[in-house]
């Protein structure tokens, strides 16, 4: 016979009190900050994203930004180590570009994900932010699962240090708002999923677009990554981005039009 221990009913309600608080914050957090939205309304509807080469974009149409990697944060064992831009960006005049910082951790010897590392990326997203006139630093990290929760925890103390008008966004693996959904909460006032070079789970993900239209995850459908040498994607997403494996020309803007 099995005897189980009824919960006394003060108990009860401290569990449900705690489950109610820990889902309230998890709402909160998927919940784009108001103080941010004006930033990230000002956003071009297409974004390029400008990788570190020489790129000239001065024929840039009106009413499309550029996102460019500003400075890249290596991660290697316990080590961090900075590279900044060293390549020309030429864009028209008055045009939106957002500074991203880019952080790639090394395979062969892998980080320890340490406190300094952590500092080190949060203080390359501030000093970005105090660069950009559009109000909004992005933050490219794509970590294995392992490095998940380091993530988060460089989004969260990101976002609780970054005055509370400048948008925080992020970009995603696409698998990560299809079926590895596990962002529910980042920190981020903008989640890109970039649904390009996406392996195995590339025909799974496009259909799911084709059928649905969009990424149903919460934070998921706002804007979408697409790469300029892969079949286009039609989703209803309010934002582009458009990554190109070459520097890019207006040949290869007309084809993505």
């Amino acid at each position: 016979m099995t005897i189980k221990a009824a919960l006394h009913p003060a108990r009860l309600r401290r569990y449900a009190t705690a489950a109610l608080a820990a889902l309230l914050l998890l709402m909160a957090a998927d919940t784009p900050r108001a103080s941010t939205t004006s930033a990230l309304a000002a956003l071009p509807s297409t974004m390029l994203w400008a990788w570190e080469r020489p790129e000239d974009l001065r024929w840039l149409p009106p009413g499309v930004g550029v996102a460019y990697v500003a400075v890249t944060v290596e991660l290697v064992g316990a080590e961090g180590r900075l590279r900044r831009r060293a390549y020309p960006l030429r864009v028209p005049p008055g045009s939106v570009v957002v500074p991203m910082v880019h952080v790639d951790a090394a395979w062969r010897t892998p980080p320890t994900l340490n406190t300094i590392q952590r500092d080190l990326i949060v203080e390359q997203v501030l000093q970005q932010a105090q660069r950009s006139s559009a109000r909004v630093v992005q933050l490219d990290f794509e970590v294995r699962a392992s490095q998940r929760a380091f993530l988060r925890e460089v989004l969260a103390e990101s976002r609780r240090r970054l005055p509370a008008d400048v948008a925080l966004s992020a970009t995603a693996l696409a698998s990560w708002c299809a079926g590895d959904y596990w962002i529910a909460g980042l920190a981020a006032d903008e989640i890109v999923p970039m649904a390009f070079r996406m392996a195995s789970d590339d025909s799974r993900i496009r259909t799911l677009l084709a059928d649905k239209g969009a990424f149903t995850r919460p934070r998921c459908g706002a804007a979408l990554g697409m790469a300029t040498d892969e079949a286009p994607i039609t989703a209803r997403s309010v934002r582009r981005y458009f990554f190109s494996p070459r520097a890019w020309d207006q040949a290869t803007w007309r084809r993505i039009q």
